[in-house]
């Protein structure tokens, strides 16, 4: 969900689909070339087990935003950003930039934090709405 303030923005972040079966397809890869490519039936085992630990702990923290130092909100205006995390801690940076910005994307950079924001992880339409409102703001 995004709203409009009088003179910021407010960004609510959920799970990300499209970043969901991308991190999925490149698991479901890298394990069938353990299996494919190493004719050791033990380092394949030994691989496929470190592949499955991996993707158990960057799944819920990373693509499902289950965690709690997940960034779950934004709201920005012309002087700050402010950033809410699921264990409902804010933080506020008196900068920030857009690192990257696309049709499907948008990175944006404040402190030591960076802020991914998919297209499907927020409103139909959002995203152009952020990428004109940190074009025009920053």
């Amino acid at each position: 969900m995004m709203t409009n303030e009088s003179d910021g923005l407010i960004v609510q972040i959920e799970t990300s689909k499209n970043y969901l079966v991308i991190s999925i397809g490149v698991y479901l890869l890298s394990l069938f070339s353990a299996w494919y490519y190493f004719y050791n039936i033990w380092l394949s085992l030994v691989i496929s087990l470190v592949l499955s630990a991996w993707l158990a702990n960057f799944l819920p923290k990373n693509v499902l935003l289950t965690q709690p130092n997940s960034i779950t909100k934004i709201a920005l205006n012309k002087k700050q950003i402010v950033i809410e995390k699921n264990n409902q801690s804010t933080k506020q940076y008196p900068w920030f930039y857009p690192t990257y910005q696309s049709r499907f994307l948008v990175i944006i950079e404040a402190g030591k934090e960076s802020v991914v924001i998919f297209k499907d992880a927020i409103d139909s339409g959002s995203l152009s709405q952020l990428n004109r409102y940190l074009n025009a703001n920053t």
